[in-house]
């Protein structure tokens, strides 16, 4: 039972962490190193080296007083620091604009399909919204309709290839036995439960060790619905 309110906790954090964009404050604080070592920004910052390490491979994150002095002594707004909101000088041009362009691929039965056919523009505020790096981002269109009513067949879905940490209840591009998809996932100990909104499509038990059939590129944080 322990074990259990310990992993539904977990769970929790990570989802608050993931919604609020501060699960990629790791990314955002390498841009605001510009080209510093790890010991070499520590000294900038007055903090240690191995405290900036943690933070940089998302084992911690700093308390409000050291966010504060990380974004006074490299001029950077706090705001932008924690969540990926707002503006920020070192972003590079394209993401100071009003939208910015994601690559657009192919959803198909097979890997090889997973090639790009073009771009799509995107608005660059509910990109910051979701803490997003724009180099992560992809653009597919949904085929068939196992995921039906949530998607239909022709959707467009944004795509976010940094995360592809499996949360209960969340949707993920998923490539398995070379065919890629779209399914929500529930861990279940050393497997994963690739679920289909359609009822008519049955689950799917993957075992988490094999790795050379199954992949998750990324999770689903928006979804655009073909109406027509």
């Amino acid at each position: 039972m322990e074990n259990k309110v310990k992993k539904q906790s977990d769970q929790e954090k990570t989802r608050a962490l993931t919604s609020t964009g501060v699960i990629n404050f790791k990314n955002r604080l390498t841009i605001v190193l510009e080209g510093l070592s790890g010991n070499a920004f520590a000294k900038k910052v007055g903090m240690s080296e191995a405290v900036i390490r943690d933070y940089l491979c998302g084992k911690t994150y700093p308390s409000l007083n050291r966010l504060a002095t990380i974004a006074q002594k490299c001029d950077v707004p706090i705001e932008w620091l924690v969540t990926g909101k707002g503006e920020c000088r070192l972003l590079p041009e394209s993401q100071g604009k009003g939208s910015i362009d994601i690559p657009f691929h192919h959803l198909n039965e097979t890997n090889s399909a997973f090639s790009v056919l073009e771009t799509i523009p995107f608005d660059i505020t509910l990109i910051k919204h979701h803490g997003c790096e724009v180099d992560n981002l992809v653009a597919v269109w949904a085929k068939g309709d196992s995921m039906e009513p949530t998607i239909s067949n022709h959707d467009i879905l944004i795509i976010n290839k940094a995360y592809a940490k499996p949360i209960d209840g969340f949707l993920y591009a998923v490539q398995y036995d070379e065919h890629i998809s779209i399914k929500r996932i529930q861990n279940q100990g050393a497997n994963l439960v690739l679920i289909s909104d359609n009822p008519k499509y049955p689950a799917m038990v993957v075992d988490r060790k094999e790795q050379d059939d199954f992949k998750i590129i990324g999770h689903v944080v928006y979804l655009l619905k073909d109406l027509n």
